[in-house]
């Protein structure tokens, strides 16, 4: 069989190419890498084959649908879907049935993992994948190619009369160093690159699967189940990266240094195969140490970014976040003193935190004078303890996603975490903490004194127009 597998726009975005003010400058964009993990698992292990849409970087709408199918006449369609996408995804599932009644459309991604019963439960899906794809929806194709009952497959919700059927959870991939790498020749590779790269081409890697940790504001993937490649598995896969021209590289783990380990023995192999590389890394407070930075900061390690999220340790606490504010202005200096761009991530309006405290988070940012930062509403999504939390408490009246699954409304504004302050409020402390932190003189003047390329001046240059018209 052949499959179409599509990385959909946000909901707003199907109308037109240029659809608001957040697409219509170009600052960077990455690669659907869960869509190509699996046509690369199912070019490599199946006698299937994929082709790979790319809604967002193609800049596609609904009316193109007609054509990807003329043109690719696929046996079925593949659409990813997170909750923020599930109207786009409702709306793009919903043509493709008009446009081919007898086509099975198959939905995955987190959002079809929270709510697989109410996303099958839509007229014009016919299965949900859950979990880790790659096994599933071969297993599925092997079962729709071959006319089998693909209600029995692990991993897959299907529909019988209307009502949800599941074939069973499927465990996690044990050993990921036995999946085949992802496809990235079948995108438009050279299209993507980072909003603060240097390079005009850029991907993204993961070199691990989940999280050992539970923040109480995020939702943990695969069940908490932690998993890492082999240093030589890793390395592998950068060389083919080579091979397209590309250079650049952001490691997407939620968190590259669990294992310090094996942290060690990526950098170690990059130094000693010599690849000419510049990378980023997502890492974590409390993981981090010199040992490791000036193994990363010899590999061609150039940015890490740390989920700070608040200064004040109480707030951290109530998150579940296992740092304190001291040792986050210690790695944060560390991380300078090696010669690495830092990152941080903050967050404002958590449940329980105060005006006072926001305002003590925007200082911290501007003390520990990273080279960006990144300032985030904090809002209730699915499969979060806090989300959780405001259903059992009242703060929430309904099951405000579940509503969504079953029903995706044209405009999807998540709700508020905080339960004390409403939106006008924490848009403008949004706005206080962006125009604080970024329109100093000092800090621009140390960015355009770090700036080593066109490519990335010209980057700068569209961001601080955007930051600049949103704040």
């Amino acid at each position: 069989m052949k499959i179409l597998l599509l990385n959909p726009p946000a909901g707003t975005s199907l109308s037109s190419t240029l659809p608001d003010k957040y697409t219509s400058v170009e600052i960077g964009y990455y690669p659907p890498l869960g869509l190509m993990y699996l046509a690369g698992y199912l070019r490599a292990r199946t006698a299937h084959t994929a082709v790979i849409a790319d809604m967002v970087a193609q800049r596609l709408v609904l009316g193109d649908l007609a054509g990807l199918l003329e043109r690719h006449r696929p046996d079925a369609v593949g659409v990813y879907s997170a909750s923020a996408t599930a109207n786009s995804v409702y709306k793009i599932c919903a043509r493709l049935k008009e446009l081919a009644p007898t086509l099975p459309v198959i939905v995955g991604g987190p959002h079809a993992d929270i709510f697989p019963a109410e996303t099958v439960a839509w007229p014009a899906v016919d299965y949900v994948v859950r979990g880790e794809g790659e096994l599933t929806l071969a297993e599925l194709l092997d079962r729709l190619a071959g006319g089998g009952d693909p209600a029995g497959v692990a991993g897959v919700y299907s529909k019988k009369d209307g009502v949800a059927v599941s074939g069973g959870d499927r465990p996690p991939v044990a050993d990921l160093d036995e999946l085949p790498f992802p496809a990235r020749d079948l995108t438009e590779y050279k299209k993507y690159h980072s909003a603060i790269g240097k390079d005009k081409v850029a991907t993204t890697l993961m070199t691990s699967r989940g999280c050992p940790y539970r923040c109480n504001f995020c939702f943990v993937q695969y069940g908490g189940r932690y998993r890492a490649r082999s240093a030589a598995n890793v390395l592998a896969e950068i060389e083919e990266c080579l091979k397209l021209g590309i250079r650049e590289f952001f490691f997407f783990d939620e968190i590259f240094t669990v294992d310090k380990k094996r942290v060690l023995a990526i950098c170690d192999e990059i130094v000693r195969r010599k690849l000419d590389i510049t990378f980023e890394v997502r890492s974590r407070i409390n993981t981090m140490d010199a040992e490791m930075l000036a193994a990363l900061k010899k590999a061609g390690c150039e940015r890490i970014s740390y989920g700070v999220e608040s200064a004040c340790d109480e707030v951290l606490k109530a998150m579940n976040k296992r740092i304190t504010a001291a040792q986050a202005r210690e790695v944060t200096a560390l991380t300078q003193r090696a010669g690495i761009e830092v990152f941080l991530d903050f967050m404002l309006g958590y449940p329980g935190e105060t005006r006072e405290q926001m305002l003590r988070t925007m200082a911290f940012a501007r003390e520990l004078d990273p080279d960006y930062v990144q300032f985030a509403i904090t809002v209730l999504i699915p499969g979060t303890t806090i989300y959780d939390e405001a259903l059992a408490s009242g703060q929430l009246k309904s099951d405000f996603w579940r509503e969504v699954a079953k029903n995706p409304p044209d405009l999807i504004v998540p709700p508020l975490a905080s339960d004390k302050y409403g939106r006008e409020f924490l848009e403008e402390m949004f706005r206080k903490a962006y125009r604080g932190f970024y329109f100093r003189p000092a800090y621009v003047l140390k960015r355009l004194k770090k700036i080593s390329s066109l490519t990335e001046l010209g980057r700068h240059i569209k961001g601080a127009f955007q930051l600049f018209r949103d704040s």
